[in-house]
Formats: structure tokens, C-alpha cells, sequence
């Protein structure tokens, strides 16, 4: 979903093998502020998920995903989405 605040918007899917968190955005400047915030949050959670990073022309989108090892074994991942989209200032997250 949309967020006035700061153009950026968030997607979450669960599935039986990964939990997958994509963060779009399209001002530039997000796209440091949403690679510092991983950081961040990966350092305080001691969790480091795989995270890919595409741009275009028109902003770009971080997609941020845990496996099925650490997923299902673990509140972590919801903890850490939930930690990453307060920083991000979005408030609402479409489910998949």
C-alpha cells in the first residue's frame, strides 16, 4: 500500500519456503535510506537475510527474504519486517 508520507510502498509474502518483504520506492534519495536502515536492522536483530536491490529510471525496489530454515523456526523475520517498516515510516504493508 501507499504511504503519503514518503513514496515508498511494502509488500510482504508468506509461503511454505520464505517470507519475502519488497520495498518499493521512487524518490532517489530512499534508496540510501532504505540500504542504511537494512543495515541497521540486520546489525540489531543479528539476522542477515538475503537482499536484492533493482532500479530503473523510476526509483527501485529492495527485496528482502528469509528461508524456510530461519522462517518457520523463528519470530524473528516478523520482528525484523515489522523493525524495518516502523524506521521506514510505512504504516501499511499489502500481503501476497
Amino acid at each position: 500500500m501507499s504511504n503519503s508520507k514518503n513514496n515508498r510502498t511494502a509488500i510482504v509474502s508468506m509461503e511454505e519456503e520464505y517470507m519475502r518483504l519488497q520495498i518499493d520506492y521512487t524518490l532517489p534519495e530512499d534508496r540510501t535510506i532504505i540500504c542504511s536502515t537494512i543495515d541497521r536492522v540486520e546489525k540489531e536483530f543479528d539476522l542477515y537475510p538475503e537482499v536484492i536491490h533493482k532500479r530503473d529510471k523510476n526509483g527501485g525496489s529492495y527485496f528482502i527474504e528469509f528461508s524456510k530454515d530461519i522462517y518457520t523456526s523463528s519470530r524473528l523475520p516478523g520482528e525484523f519486517i515489522e523493525n524495518l517498516l516502523k524506521t521506514l515510516a510505512i504504516e501499511h504493508c499489502e500481503e501476497r
